[in-house]
């Protein structure tokens, strides 16, 4: 039989304890099978003990993060004998050494969910963005609950696709309802021609690489930078932004191919705008993989440099 492993990522007061709470209440979970909690943060919230007696729920504490072990695996496996696991995790431990675990047979990583706390993503964004960001990358969910329609949900999906495309994005409203987070574009994909201003460039980069059929054969204007390798043809060029996914270490050229009509006029690092058809072909920059290739129709200078890191606003 294998035995799945749910596991809550999240930095402090991120809702894990009460979304995993009310998760347990579920039909699916209170079945009469044998579930394990590995608590490793304890928060605000707490667990309703009686409840997990009840409900055939063993509820270990994990005090620090030397303690996750293969063996401590092994004695939990052989003395709760589980049908699924649930580990709240601390966010503030390295979340990869539970990938690193070697689990007892059966056991398996089923799904990864990280929680954010809508009212303090900001401040942790810009005081513990690389922590941050390395739960986006590995989540299969992320959730965002405390959200209000203030909030700016672009920002919060861009920061997160940033680093993880694949990730399935949720509000968890007050009643844990998950509702899928609304892809509300800053301009309008429909028009004759897409203006992206500099403040949309990574929302659009995104977006474009995501999902092909809203941008194939459509016109786009947009300000970026020039880059050309020796090997490239005359005729051809990156173009883009840099943007910083993670930390100052990681910062890189959120960049697409192009075809110019003639040699372009430029130098690398000069700051152009571009107006192309997009199209979507194989391409040896993407690794010979399908990729989007923007047919440059005219190319100028920019009205205004084009040095700045891109922004998920």
């Amino acid at each position: 039989m294998k035995i799945p492993i749910f596991l809550f990522n999240g930095l402090l007061e991120a809702g894990k304890t009460a979304f995993i709470s009310y998760m347990l209440t579920k039909p699916v979970f209170a079945d009469g099978q044998n579930t394990l909690v590995l608590m490793c943060e304890e928060g605000i919230e707490e667990y309703d003990k009686e409840q997990f007696k009840k409900n055939h729920i063993s509820l270990v504490s994990i005090d620090e993060e030397t303690d996750l072990t293969d063996e401590l695996m092994q004695s939990l496996n052989e003395k709760y004998n589980p049908q699924r696991v649930i580990i709240e995790y601390n966010g503030m431990w390295d979340v990869s050494k539970l990938f690193d675990l070697n689990y007892p047979k059966d056991w398996f990583l089923y799904e990864i969910m990280t929680l954010v706390n809508g009212e303090t993503f900001n401040l942790y964004l810009n005081n513990m963005r690389g922590i941050m960001m390395e739960q986006f990358k590995c989540a299969d969910l992320v959730i965002f609950n405390r959200v209000d329609e203030k909030m700016n949900l672009a920002q919060f999906r861009g920061n997160v696709k940033a680093v993880n495309n694949r990730a399935k994005l949720f509000i968890c409203t007050e009643d844990f309802k998950l509702e899928p987070v609304k892809e509300e574009l800053p301009y309008d994909v429909n028009a004759d021609k897409i203006e992206i201003s500099e403040e949309h460039y990574g929302i659009w980069y995104i977006d474009m690489w995501e999902r092909p059929q809203r941008y194939t054969n459509k016109r786009i204007k947009v300000s970026g930078l020039f880059f050309q390798e020796p090997s490239d043809p005359k005729d051809r060029f990156s173009f883009g932004r840099f943007a910083m996914p993670c930390c100052e270490d990681d910062i890189s050229l959120m960049g697409v191919y192009c075809h110019n009509i003639g040699k372009p006029r430029f130098h690398n690092g000069d700051s152009i705008t571009v107006e192309a058809e997009i199209k979507y072909e194989r391409a040896e920059v993407y690794n010979r993989e399908i990729g989007p290739i923007l047919y440059v129709k005219r190319i100028e200078k920019a009205e205004k440099n084009q040095e700045n890191l891109v922004m998920f606003n």
